[in-house]
């Protein structure tokens, strides 16, 4: 027995295509997602490359490197992600992390103190600090850099200056 697959309705096949047609139609538009869009946009970003010979006085014989970002949001938060990308020398652990105003070559004054917490078992750390207008002042027009500080180098074991990007 063969089946006869002509169409031989073309007003039937029609009202089948329509009914399938809706149908898909009904499944795509009850999928649809609300779109929601963020209140907090980025500011301002910075990126910084942390090394031993960039802190004043240099540490001699470390090779320890770290990278950081930075964004400065609209909620005046100041968000940041730090990661050393291999283990320290010596079994080094890192600790805190200070955003300073100065020049390179010389030492300046703090500008924020990240609080950091402790760095995970993958040397990175993540957070956001609030800050006022003054300090997103000082961000924007003057020369900043971070130092990060470990249980071995308590006075700065890596320092880079923020560069805008």
């Amino acid at each position: 027995m063969k089946t006869d697959l002509r169409i031989r309705n073309p007003r039937q096949w029609n009202l089948k295509l329509l009914f399938w047609c809706l149908l898909m139609s009904a499944g795509f538009i009850s999928c649809k997602k609300e779109m929601k869009t963020s209140d907090v946009y980025t500011l301002k970003q910075w990126k910084v490359n942390l090394t031993p010979s960039d802190v004043v006085p240099a540490v001699a014989g470390r090779t320890d490197h770290a990278v950081a970002v930075f964004y400065l949001m609209t909620d005046n938060k100041l968000y940041y992600y730090l990661y050393f990308d291999q283990a320290l020398n010596n079994n080094d652990t890192p600790t805190k992390a200070i955003v300073y105003t100065g020049a390179s070559g010389s030492n300046g004054t703090v500008l924020i103190e990240l609080n950091n917490g402790a760095f995970s078992s993958t040397r990175e750390v993540k957070g956001s600090v609030a800050v006022s207008a003054s300090t997103i002042n000082d961000l924007n027009t003057k020369t900043n850099y971070l130092q990060i500080a470990s249980s071995q180098q308590p006075n700065g074991l890596v320092r880079g200056d923020m560069q805008s990007y």
